[in-house]
């Protein structure tokens, strides 16, 4: 078994393994390989010539008020069926975070699917980050003001917002990939100010993230009304993306909102 980066040549083999292990349909795999993979690193494991494991590193800053460092987000980690059980992922994932390390990356984060994955994940040295508030309920009454942006000003409005917070700052590679799934808004409520991420799920609002709080979700609706609501925001108890740190830098709770998912 060998362990190694990818290259343009195993592009083939990488989209076959990713539509076997999450079942996306050939644009959402597409999307990602034209928009994301360029700036990723891409690392997987190869048993006579054919590639049985993949994991992709996309590269990020964590940022705390005028604190940042170097963070790679761990992402469409899969093996190919037939070779799971046999600590695969487990070697894959060693061998991205030694190569990640000597290029001076602070941390690792990913956000696992499922509590199973979730409690694999903590036996290789990732902790849970408490600062994902997911929610259901009814929409509230639209009302206030609601304005579509593109990724360049969403990053800018967003950073403004979570300055204070530790969190991802997300990449114009990052947002143009997630402009893919959801559009981004400038939210105003009276004298409240934020912004969301957001898109429709038949009645159901999802807000991939709104900013600073719940507080200005009924301006969302004045342009996606819907009948319920499902929200990401910073705060609560619930854990979503997990960290390993490989450096001496430290981040309490660290904000990670877009799964790609």
């Amino acid at each position: 078994m060998r362990f190694r980066r990818t290259n343009p040549d195993d592009l083939p083999q990488l989209k076959a393994l990713w539509a076997l292990g999450f079942g996306d349909t050939e644009q959402e795999i597409e999307a990602f390989f034209a928009i994301s993979y360029p700036t990723a690193t891409g690392f997987c494991a190869e048993e006579d010539g054919r590639l049985v494991a993949a994991a992709y590193a996309l590269p990020q800053e964590l940022a705390w008020g005028d604190k940042t460092c170097r963070s790679a987000y761990l992402y469409a980690v899969t093996t190919h069926p037939e070779f799971r059980r046999q600590g695969i992922c487990a070697k894959l994932l060693a061998h991205a975070e030694k190569e990640l390390k000597k290029r001076y990356f602070d941390c690792l984060t990913l956000v696992p699917a499922t509590d199973v994955l979730r409690a694999y994940y903590e036996t290789l040295g990732f902790v849970s980050q408490r600062a994902a508030f997911l929610d259901e309920g009814e929409a509230p009454e639209a009302r206030g003001v609601c304005e579509e942006l593109n990724p360049v000003d969403y990053a800018g409005l967003r950073e403004t917002v979570l300055y204070d917070t530790p969190h991802v700052r997300c990449s114009l590679s990052d947002l143009r990939y997630q402009a893919s799934m959801s559009r981004f808004y400038r939210l105003e409520l009276g004298n409240l100010f934020g912004c969301a991420c957001a898109h429709l799920d038949d009645e159901t609002l999802v807000a991939d993230e709104i900013l600073p709080d719940c507080s200005v979700l009924p301006a969302l609706l004045k342009q996606l009304p819907a009948k319920r609501c499902r929200v990401r925001t910073v705060g609560g108890s619930a854990p979503f993306a997990m960290c390993k740190w490989l450096s001496d830098t430290r981040m309490p709770d660290v904000y990670l909102a877009f799964d790609f998912g």
